[in-house]
C-alpha cells in the first residue's frame, strides 16, 4: 500500500489545459420572412421602397461569407417563414408552402425556430412542410400530446454545431402565445410547454459541453428582455415573432438581444468573438437590403425561381381590380384607414348591425396607385371566413372598454369596426367610455345586436371580446375576408371611408 501510495504521489501529473484561443464567429439571421420571396416596400424609408427578396439576401449572404470566411458564418431563421404572400398557397414539396424550402436551401441555412404563423394551414400541412424541409427545426417547448417527444418529424430542442473552432449550442423557443394565435382545434393536438423553464432546462443540459449558447427565438422582443433576465447561461438572443427593427442590439445582464424586423428585407449581422466561455468582443449591424447596394451579382438560379413562382402567382393574382387614390395604413392598436374600410365592407356584404376585424389580422396597407387581387391579397393573407353571429349590448359595451384599453395600454390589440361608434377619455389617466353608438343610436345593452367577423375574432373571442361575450348562433357565410375586399374594391376606389368610430374627448 506504501509503494502504491509513493508510486501515486511520484506519478508525472498532467498539464494544466492550455488557455482557450479567442474564437471568431460571424451569425447572419434573419426572421418573419412571411413568404415574401420578392422585394417588399420599407415603410422606414423615404418613399416607401421595395427592397430584399431572396434574390438580394443571397447576395448578402454570399458576400459576408466571402469577408468573414464560410466557415465562421452561422445562418439562422427566427421563423414565420408562412403566410403573407400567394406563395403559401401553391402546393409544392408536399405542403403549402413548401416552395419556400428551395430558397431557404439554396441560401444553406443552419437553422430555424418554428414560429406560429407556420401553423396557419394547420399542424398536419406543418408535418409534410417539416418532413421536406432541409433545414434543421428547432423548438424547445413544442412537444407531441402527452409525451416528451418532438412535435414535428426532424424537430430538435437544440442543436450543437462545431464551427470556427468552437461549440455552438443553438436553443429554439416558440411563443407561449400560441394557443392564442391559431385554431383552438390545433391546439389541442399538442404540448407547450413555458418558455422560461424550459429554455433553462436545455441552456442547463448544454452549457457543460459548449462554448457559446444562444437561443433562436420566436417569442417577442419584450419576451426576449424577460428571458434574458430570467435564465443564467444564455450569450445570445436571436429573436422574431414582434417584427422588430434592432439597428443596435439590446444588452440584458451578459446576454444581447438582436432582431431584424421582417419580410425578408433585412439581414442581421452578429460578429462575436468568443473565449474561456464567454463573449469578449461583439458587433451588430442591421443591413438593409437595398436593390442597389449588392456588391456580388444575382444568382441566376434563385432569379429563375422567383421568376417562375411570380408568374404563376401573377396568372392568379395580377388582376387588376381597383385604384386606391390615397394611402390606407393600418395600426395594431388605434383604429386605422384600412380597419375602417373592411370593416364597412364586411357590413355592406352581410347587412349586420355591427362589424369587426382585429388589427393584427391586417397584413399590410394599401399604397396609392391600383389594386389588384395580390395587393388585398396582402392585406388578408389568412383567408378567413366569415362568420355572422350575436351578442348583447351589455356584451358589446365590454368588448368598447377593451377596445379602449387598447388604445391607452399600446399593447393590446385594437379591433376595428363598422356600425359601432363610441366617446373616451382619459379621468386621472384612467379610460372611461363616454357614449356608445350602434349606426347613431345609443347603444341598448338588454338588446341582441346582429355582428359579423372574420373567424379569428370568434375563435379567440375572449381575447377580443371579452371573457363574458362567447358569440351565440355563429354560422360561417360561405365566403372570406378576402372575398369581401376584392368585392368591395370592384365597387368603388378603396378610399378611407373617413367616419372615426373611437373619439378621444379632451
Amino acid at each position: 500500500m506504501i509503494a502504491l501510495l509513493w508510486l501515486l504521489g511520484c506519478a508525472p501529473k498532467a498539464p494544466p489545459p492550455a488557455p482557450d484561443v479567442p474564437h471568431a464567429l460571424t451569425i447572419l439571421h434573419t426572421n418573419d420572412i412571411h413568404a415574401h420571396f420578392e422585394p417588399a416596400p420599407a415603410e422606414w424609408l423615404d418613399g416607401h421602397p421595395a427592397i430584399g427578396g431572396f434574390v438580394r439576401l443571397e447576395q448578402e449572404v454570399r458576400a459576408l461569407r466571402a469577408a468573414r470566411g464560410a466557415p465562421q458564418t452561422l445562418t439562422l431563421d427566427g421563423g414565420d417563414q408562412l403566410t403573407g404572400t400567394p406563395i403559401t398557397e401553391i402546393n409544392a414539396d408536399g405542403s403549402f408552402g413548401g416552395a419556400m424550402h428551395g430558397f431557404l436551401d439554396a441560401i444553406h441555412y443552419d437553422a430555424w425556430v418554428v414560429g406560429n404563423h407556420e401553423f396557419d394551414k394547420g399542424l398536419d400541412n406543418l408535418t409534410h412542410y417539416v418532413e421536406n424541409h432541409p433545414v434543421l427545426p428547432l423548438s424547445c417547448n413544442l412537444l407531441r400530446l402527452g409525451s416528451t417527444l418532438p412535435l414535428l418529424p426532424r424537430q430538435e430542442p437544440s442543436h450543437v454545431f462545431a464551427i470556427a473552432g468552437m461549440r455552438v449550442g443553438v436553443i429554439g423557443v416558440t411563443t407561449q402565445e400560441l394557443g392564442g394565435l391559431m385554431k383552438g382545434s390545433e391546439f389541442g393536438r399538442l404540448t407547450l410547454l413555458p418558455e422560461i423553464p424550459a429554455v433553462q432546462a436545455e441552456v442547463d443540459r448544454l452549457d457543460p459541453v459548449t462554448d457559446l449558447i444562444v437561443v433562436l427565438s420566436h417569442i417577442g422582443v419584450d419576451n426576449d428582455k424577460a428571458l434574458a433576465s430570467a435564465v443564467k447561461g444564455i450569450d445570445l438572443i436571436v429573436g422574431a415573432h414582434s417584427h422588430t427593427r434592432l439597428t443596435a442590439a439590446i444588452q440584458v445582464g451578459d446576454t444581447y438581444i438582436v432582431q431584424a424586423g421582417s419580410y425578408n428585407r433585412s439581414l442581421g449581422v452578429v460578429d462575436l468573438v468568443e473565449q474561456d466561455d464567454h463573449i469578449t468582443s461583439f458587433h451588430y449591424e442591421l443591413h438593409d437590403l437595398l436593390p442597389d447596394t449588392a456588391t456580388v451579382p444575382p444568382d441566376p438560379k434563385l432569379e429563375g425561381m422567383v421568376a417562375t413562382y411570380k408568374a404563376e402567382i401573377d396568372h392568379v393574382y395580377g388582376e387588376h381590380v381597383s385604384d386606391a387614390p390615397a394611402l390606407l395604413g393600418r395600426s395594431y392598436n388605434h383604429e386605422s384607414p384600412l380597419g375602417r374600410w373592411i370593416t364597412d365592407g364586411i357590413r355592406d356584404r352581410t347587412g349586420v348591425d355591427i362589424a369587426l376585424y382585429n388589427a393584427g389580422g391586417l397584413r399590410a396597407d394599401i399604397d396609392a396607385g391600383p389594386v389588384s387581387r395580390l395587393t388585398l391579397f396582402q392585406c388578408f393573407p389568412f383567408q378567413n371566413p366569415v362568420m355572422r353571429f350575436q351578442l348583447t349590448g351589455a356584451q358589446i359595451a365590454g368588448m368598447v372598454a377593451l377596445n379602449v384599453t387598447a388604445e391607452t395600454d399600446e399593447k393590446s390589440g385594437f379591433l376595428s369596426t363598422s356600425g359601432l361608434s363610441w366617446t373616451w377619455r382619459k379621468s386621472g389617466g384612467v379610460p372611461t367610455v363616454v357614449s356608445v353608438l350602434v349606426d347613431g343610436q345609443p347603444l341598448d345593452p338588454a338588446r341582441t345586436y346582429a355582428i359579423a367577423a372574420n373567424s379569428y375574432v370568434t375563435e379567440q373571442w375572449q381575447k377580443h371580446l371579452g371573457p363574458d361575450a362567447k358569440p351565440q348562433n355563429v354560422e360561417p357565410l360561405g365566403y372570406t375576408d378576402l372575398d369581401v375586399a376584392v368585392d368591395y374594391a370592384r365597387k368603388k376606389p378603396v378610399v378611407d371611408p373617413g367616419n372615426v368610430r373611437a373619439v378621444l374627448l379632451p
